[in-house]
């Protein structure tokens, strides 16, 4: 079986806090149980009553000002219930504290009156109460874990609506793949129906898909298209998942007790969408195939609060929904949205769709959710095949249709013109969507160190500047490409409004006094507008270009060697080989591409390093305060979203042949290879790198890749890079990064419990310690965190 898809619970399920006890409050600990009238296919365990029931109230009674404090390991057990105002959020977070501290107390207190036989108090009595064993210890221990949960009736109730919206569709595709209907009530528990909704671990629309398991299920993920946030797309994901874990779970039972009933299964097929099907598979093979006994007797650092309360949180969504006109007072019916599907022959700008349907983006945007970014700032076009939706009218655009059909395709180049910032863009991002250069497009709009945007501004776009090989040939148009002219010769640049001599020189790489020396500026170097300035030549290598890339790379061609380029951008040749860590006789291939010491773009890994290794730059880079108490994003942390790792394909020789490989990256699949090498299966790269399909991809592990031609690098890059960008474009569209912690690695951290506690995607972590790729974490090791905080 393939490697399983790891699942993130929601922020249903997941607006968490290690808490304490409010001010005095009334016991809450006698919940009104509820008649759950369970379906055959899926049991409710007397013994889950308790936890089911606790759901409910959350779900359908308790709003987002109250704060319920209760035990994580039995969480019926509710000590008290506070209206904070914020419920257990950031805004309450003093009156938690102080009430953690008051409960802790009385818990203890009783305990100790319990052990030497005291009089209790009715408060005592009271938590007491709660114990049925009576025994100090167990009042000891649970006076440690004291959880908040904030009440969501009102995010229950957006849900419901979405519910109406979307539940036809969804009851459609799993009678298509034979699911019980119940399954309706899951995206409940993970998104609220939220097709929208986006973690900040990275898992993303109304099933909550991580990115690495998109793949597994089939589902696109590039820089036009992300299915996880289509609807429809991402439910049919979603049933391939539940029937691929019910009968690999169902296996692993009956290996063990081969009388186990269907039914019994389904609870650990349903926390399988949390947990993943091989955490299910370890907790069935070490205790049993009981679920009640799993959630009681099974240990593991990951097997946490909210895995062991999914399947409760489930069976309580399915009662609050189909009682939820008793519960809302109102009621819900489901109905189909009605649509015009066009399926596209070519390539198209959705500024072409918006005029000549006649829609606007706000129209478009809620019926194509799974258009990324990057076609909605227009920085791609939508793809050939794309079931383009439009809002349904009469005549379904007969005449629109027709003539959409006569114009002309469309020509796409990234890079020149100009754009107008939206929100959730930065310097480097739009660069890198443009495939231009981050720093010259910075220098072009004189932004300062801090590359400061704000929405609506109009950006100048710097065009490529594509170079012409002294044999003939072209350049490649993909890469941003710099002409050095042969010694003799020169090349022109026009001056534009914000040069200054200097300013160009660098740009050239050529030295500042020769360019003014070369043009008679004189003593001040005065330039104007439109006038035209000679670029002194540089050396006269026969091949006379200098290929830089969007991340400031050089691309090798034929006749390269190491010192020779360095010469050419009149750098130390060691540090050349050195940076790129090329071997003793410094070998490298056409096609390799080699960083230039020096050549440091912001947003790159480099940039990550710098900054996140100075505790001075960091506290500098931390959120401004403005006068509503709301924090607002700094440019140097929010840069740092943009940011890259390396992302190459290194050339080696070995046995006279260049070999290629990359380091693997969270969230990439071999079949993430397969698809950006152009070969469709991942057969030959697992074969090449004796894999068996039950071998797992580490992050840092060195892959070797089936290349043969530059082409195919080319390729490859290309679609990696698109590949993890459009995941930054999408956390930055959700979250801004508010600053940057120091963590000391306890037991039982993982990088992904980490990611799950305090919230960040695992690839901006690996970002940001570059050091664990290969290692991982360490106990009593210092690491990065990333703080992120969701956009208003």
């Amino acid at each position: 079986m393939r490697s399983p898809p790891r699942f993130v619970l929601s922020a249903l399920l997941l607006s968490i806090v290690i808490a304490g006890v409010p001010e005095q409050a009334s016991a809450h600990h006698l919940l009104e149980k509820h008649e759950l009238n369970c379906s055959q296919d899926f049991p409710c365990p007397e013994a889950l009553q308790g936890r089911v029931n606790f759901w409910i109230h959350v779900f359908r009674k308790w709003g987002k000002r109250q704060a319920i404090f209760h035990d994580p390991d039995v969480p019926e057990r509710v000590y008290s219930v506070l209206d904070t105002g914020d419920g257990c959020g950031r805004g309450a977070r003093r009156a938690i504290k102080r009430e953690r501290k008051r409960l802790k107390t009385a818990l203890y207190n009783a305990a100790r009156k319990l052990e030497s036989s005291s009089d209790l108090s009715s408060l005592d009595r009271h938590l007491v109460s709660m114990f049925p064993g009576r025994k100090p210890e167990d009042l000891r221990r649970a006076s440690e874990t004291i959880r908040c949960q904030s009440g969501i009736r009102e995010s229950y109730l957006e849900g419901l609506k979405r519910f109406n919206r979307y539940s036809y569709m969804v009851d459609s595709i799993l009678a298509q793949y034979n699911l019980p209907p119940d399954i309706r009530y899951l995206p409940f528990v993970e998104s609220s129906y939220n097709p929208r909704a986006y973690s900040k671990a990275g898992a993303a629309g109304m099933w909550q898909i991580m990115p690495k398991t998109a793949r597994v299920l089939g589902l696109q993920l590039d820089a036009t298209i992300d299915e996880r946030l289509d609807p429809e797309a991402a439910t049919h994901g979603a049933a391939r998942y539940l029937i691929e874990s019910r009968e690999t779970l169902t296996g692993v039972a009956r290996s063990i007790d081969p009388s186990v009933r269907d039914q019994e299964i389904s609870p650990f097929v349903i926390t399988s969408y949390n947990y993943g099907v091989n955490g299910m598979r370890r907790a069935i093979r070490k205790v049993e195939p009981d679920y009640m006994q799993v959630l009681e007797r099974y240990r593991s650092p990951s097997f946490r609060i909210a895995v062991k309360n999914f399947y409760a949180s489930f069976l309580a969504a399915r009662h609050v929904t189909k009682n939820a006109e008793t519960y809302f007072g109102r009621k819900f019916s489901s109905r189909s949205e009605r649509v015009v599907t066009l399926a596209l022959e070519n390539p198209t700008s959705i500024d072409r769709v918006k005029k000549v349907f006649e829609v606007s983006e706000r129209d478009l945007r809620p019926i194509n959710l799974g258009l990324t970014r990057f076609v909605w700032n227009s920085w791609r076009m939508i793809p050939v095949g794309y079931k383009l939706r439009l809002p349904y009218r009469d005549g379904e655009y007969a005449a629109e249709i027709a003539r959409f059909r006569s114009l002309p395709q469309e020509n796409f180049a990234p890079g020149s013109g100009t754009y107008v910032v939206r929100k959730g863009d930065t310097a480097c991002g739009i660069a890198r969507a443009m495939q231009v250069n981050c720093r010259e497009l910075i220098s072009v709009n004189r932004l300062g160190r801090r590359a400061v945007i704000r929405i609506g501004q109009k950006l100048t776009i710097p065009g490529k500047l594509i170079a012409v090989e002294q044999t003939g040939t072209t350049g490649n148009g993909k890469t941003v490409i710099r002409r050095v002219a042969d010694k003799g010769q020169s090349q022109v640049h026009r001056v534009k409004k914000g040069d200054t001599a200097c300013g160009i020189a660098r740009r050239y790489s050529v030295g500042c006094r020769e360019l003014i020396r070369l043009n008679k500026l004189g003593r001040k170097a005065v330039i104007r507008v439109g006038q035209r300035l000679r670029i002194p030549g540089g050396d006269n290598d026969r091949w006379n270009i200098a290929r830089l890339d969007e991340n400031n790379r050089y691309l090798v061609v034929k006749g390269d060697s190491a010192c020779r380029i360095a010469r050419r951008f009149s750098v130390d040749c060691g540090k050349l080989i050195r940076l790129n860590r090329l071997n003793r006789k410094a070998t490298i291939y056409p096609g390799q591409r080699i960083r230039i010491p020096g050549f440091v773009v912001p947003g790159t890994n480099e940039t990550v390093s710098e900054l996140a290794q100075l505790d001075k730059a960091i506290a500098a880079a931390k959120p401004d305060k403005v006068e509503s108490g709301k924090e607002v994003s700094h440019p140097e942390l929010d840069n740092l979203l943009d940011t890259l790792p390396d992302l190459s394909v290194a050339v080696a020789e070995t046995g006279g042949a260049p070999v290629y490989t990359i380091r693997a990256m969270a969230e990439e699949t071999l079949g993430h290879y397969a698809d950006w090498l152009g070969i469709g299966y991942a057969g030959s790269v697992r074969k090449m790198n004796a894999m068996s399909s039950n071998s797992s991809l580490d992050i840092g592990r060195k892959i070797k890749l089936p290349i043969e031609s530059v082409e195919q690098v080319n390729r490859f890059e290309r679609k990696r890079i698109e590949f993890h960008q459009v995941l930054n474009e999408e956390l930055k569209e959700h979250y801004h990064l508010v600053d940057i912690r120091r963590h000391v690695v306890v037991k039982g951290d993982t990088v992904w419990s980490l990611s799950v506690e305090v919230g960040f995607p695992v690839s901006l972590f690996y970002r940001l310690n570059p050091e664990l790729v290969p290692v991982g974490l360490k106990r009593g090791q210092q690491v990065l965190v990333p703080i992120l905080r969701k956009k208003t």
